[in-house]
């Protein structure tokens, strides 16, 4: 009923705000920023062109045609805003590949130059944007080289060299399936990696020092900022870092640096000493907010700059920001609820084999920081409005890749060494691993397809093993009863997972909601051995020993590698056990069940 509620008054929020009159400021001067414009995207190693668009104003109000885009791709504009200070439109590119669209969205947003001929901003989300600019130009065709590169330092090109070779040594870790082979590639592949941490800070460094005015410095400056707590940066070196930022950010406008900083002082506010380094990169960027920017923008500048000013003992301030975070997030999870999945899932009609009884397993290794692992997670939800759990039992593990994630713990740390996962995201159907790789949001529908394709097949199998079970709470207090029938044999375990329905959270990678995510592997992460015929197993979980020991991993795991943000979801609400009987030997899953927990709940948990 509560969460009813609070959606129904989020609602409200997102209505009101619709009806506020937001509309930009029109032109003074029709035509403008009439004619052709060629949008890039810019990087310190050059500029790559999207498309090149045409601009034209019609009784007052701007609109864009798409003269030219890439080859075997289907170009759109909308959203269109132009005031006398900005210029604002998306770009959405459809690409053909195979059989598979691929769609990737350019939201620019820029601000208009002097010269009138070239304006320079940015494209991505709330967190996380990239340079771009509209360029004018005579042109109305794609023609010659789509990316002028330019030359990078000396230091930023051995960077790419040593991170060209940590990929390839991963990709060939990846596809080895001899689990031999693939050990020592692991091997080898953490010894490149361990080479590349230890000579990244240097290299990031030395940019700085001998090239400040690149954007390569811009880039290496944020890097290690991100690492500050690692290579202990002092307050006066994390202040000319960030004046680096500012300085090389300014030109792309204040959404670009506004966002890019406050990523920056989430980092700062976590450690001892850089507290007002961070709000002195933070405030600036908060301050020039206005209601024309987004309410995830807005969001994601306000939630830094609160951040900033509590760590920083300015509570009062901090929470006159909060409030107004408050109802930014009702119209946020209102707004995040109605468009994710941006796709309507299809539910699954039945296996066609009635006298079938396995149970499929996905089991998915995400981060909340990773913003590739947004289209394999919005998939993993979209399966859970398409399947029962009968048919289909979803697992979600947290690992800290590529940045520290609270939902993380030990046993999903564990598991993920298990099936030798080091990156993110991976998947695992039965315990078998398939349909690797995400993306972002526009690619969810192609891994939700995709995904189908791999779960389908498996619910047609009959197996002999039977899992069933019970699950009665009392306070904090779980107790676990599992019986496994036709289940033993050489290398068969029991595990049991304790999952987390729905978790709010938003991490880097602006996922508000994380779901049938791992919070403890009651009886441990090696399993038990499964012995006889009808074989059974009694655990019980406490909650209050959970919280502990997430606490304790999570305070741990801080001292070498800050977190983001200080918000750890404990709330341990509407938990469910999971019950796997897995071939250690072969990592198949043979047989899974759901258990519902029943019983009495204290304390409002």
């Amino acid at each position: 009923m509560l969460r009813r509620v609070l959606f129904a008054l989020a609602g409200v929020a997102v209505a009101a705000l619709l009806a506020t009159d937001r509309t930009p400021k029109a032109l003074a001067a029709e035509g403008s920023v009439a004619g052709n414009w060629q949008l890039s995207t810019v990087t310190a190693g050059g500029e790559s062109t999207v498309c090149i668009l045409k601009i034209e104003t019609n009784a007052g109000k701007p609109s864009v045609v798409v003269l030219a885009g890439p080859p075997n791709t289907e170009t759109t504009v909308s959203d269109v805003r132009v005031t006398d200070k900005t210029v604002a439109l998306n770009v959405k590119l459809v690409r053909t590949v195979g059989t598979r669209q691929v769609p990737t969205d350019y939201a620019f947003v820029g601000v208009r130059g002097a010269d009138g001929k070239v304006i320079l901003g940015s494209t991505g989300t709330d967190t996380l944007r990239t340079r771009a600019k509209l360029t004018a130009t005579d042109k109305d065709k794609l023609e010659g080289e789509l990316f002028v590169r330019t030359p990078l330092p000396e230091p930023m090109t051995k960077l790419q060299q040593l991170n060209s070779r940590a990929a390839t040594a991963q990709n060939k870790m990846v596809q080895e399936k001899d689990q031999e082979k693939r050990k020592e590639l692991q091997k080898e592949f953490l010894e490149v990696r361990k080479e590349v941490e230890e000579k990244i800070p240097g290299l990031y460094k030395e940019v700085v020092e001998k090239h400040a005015d690149t954007l390569s410095a811009a880039d290496a400056a944020v890097n290690l900022l991100a690492m500050s707590a690692r290579t202990k940066l002092t307050a006066d070196e994390a202040t000319k870092l960030v004046q680096i930022v500012q300085k090389q950010g300014a030109p792309y406008g204040p959404l670009f640096t506004g966002v890019t900083l406050a990523r920056v002082a989430e980092t700062l506010a976590a450690q001892t000493g850089l507290e007002p380094v961070a709000l002195a990169a933070i405030e600036p960027s908060a301050k020039a907010l206005t209601q024309d920017d987004s309410a995830a923008v807005r969001s994601t500048i306000l939630s830094a700059y609160q951040l900033a000013l509590t760590k920083s003992g300015k509570s009062d301030a901090a929470k006159v920001v909060a409030a107004e975070l408050v109802k930014l997030e009702l119209v946020l999870d209102a707004e995040y609820v109605k468009t994710v999945p941006p796709f309507k899932p299809t539910a699954f009609t039945g296996r066609k084999d009635k006298s079938a009884n396995q149970v499929a397993v996905m089991e998915l290794f995400t981060g909340a920081q990773c913003p590739p692992c947004v289209a394999a997670d919005v998939a993993f939800d979209a399966l859970q409005k398409s399947y029962k759990p009968t048919d289909l039992l979803l697992i979600q593990y947290h690992l800290h890749i590529p940045g520290p994630d609270p939902l993380t713990n030990a046993d999903t740390v564990a598991r993920a060494k298990f099936y030798n996962v080091n990156s993110t995201p991976n998947t695992f159907f039965n315990g078998k691993a398939a349909a690797s790789g995400g993306g972002f949001m526009p690619n969810a529908e192609s891994k939700f397809a995709q995904y189908r394709g791999v779960i389908d097949p498996l619910l047609e199998k009959t197996v002999e093993t039977k899992v069933g079970g019970r699950a009665t709470r009392s306070g904090d207090k779980i107790d676990i009863a599992v019986e496994v029938t036709e289940g033993a044999g050489d290398d068969l375990k029991l595990r049991l997972l304790l999952v987390e329905e729905n978790i709010k959270y938003v991490g880097g990678n602006r996922l508000r909601f994380h779901h049938q995510v791992v919070r403890a592997m009651p009886g441990g992460v090696d399993g038990v051995a499964i012995k006889d015929k009808a074989f059974k197993q009694t655990v019980t979980a406490d909650l209050g020993d959970v919280r502990k020991d997430l606490t304790k991993y999570l305070d741990e795991y801080a001292k070498t590698r800050a977190f983001p943000k200080p918000d750890r979801p404990m709330d341990l609400k509407a938990l469910k056990v999971i019950a796997l009987v897995q071939n250690d030997k072969t990592k198949e899953i043979i047989q899974a069940a759901q258990i519902e927990i029943e019983g009495k709940v204290v304390g409002g948990q």
